[in-house]
């Protein structure tokens, strides 16, 4: 078992900081929008769409409805993993922090199932001393830190999202201590 009292502790997030993932996630939603819901999409692959967007697009979905595209979108994904990308140079970092004893945090909103098979593809599952995913958090992703007794002072933190770092500075972790990643 690693000490990792009194050292830095580096936190990572997935979705488009570790795996660039929007491809993969836009292309599952269209294929469960056209077989739940029998309709096609234009959709600027810029972008990720989300539950949001779909809200938005189909106002009066059932709940029923809803939850069958969501599931169907999640069983589709493994389908599109070939369109997503591992950040290399990041993952570098990481095993290098995790292969000097540094303690090393996978964060996600994600949920398990697909975080794990996402780092499971791409064999750096092992490379987290801790694995925190959507199932784990009430409110704030980082709250999950603060209740297993993490000091977000001494958080290191890889973001790709504004909204994310913002969220992350809120709960307490220094600006200086959230590094921005972009694909």
């Amino acid at each position: 078992m690693r000490d990792y009292s009194n050292q830095l502790t580096f936190v990572f997030d997935l979705d488009n900081t570790l795996v660039e993932t929007d491809r993969a996630n836009n292309l599952s939603y269209m294929d469960a929008i056209n077989t739940v819901l029998h309709s096609s999409i234009s959709w600027d692959f810029n972008n990720r769409f989300t539950r949001n967007e779909l809200r938005l697009l189909f106002p009066n979905l059932t709940e029923e409805l809803y939850k069958s595209v969501i599931k169907t979108k999640n069983e589709r994904f493994y389908a599109h993993m070939g369109d997503t990308t591992l950040n290399t140079n990041l993952v570098k970092v990481l095993g290098v922090l995790y292969s000097t004893g540094c303690r090393t945090i996978l964060l996600t909103n994600c949920h398990r199932e697909r975080a794990l098979s996402v780092c499971n593809h791409y064999g750096i599952s092992q490379l987290f001393s801790d694995k925190y995913y959507a199932e784990d958090k009430v409110g704030s992703k980082y709250e999950v830190l603060i209740r297993n007794g993490f000091d977000l002072s001494s958080v290191i933190l890889f973001e790709n999202e504004t909204e994310g770092a913002q969220e992350a500075m809120a709960n307490g972790i220094a600006e200086r201590n959230i590094i921005g990643i972009k694909f």
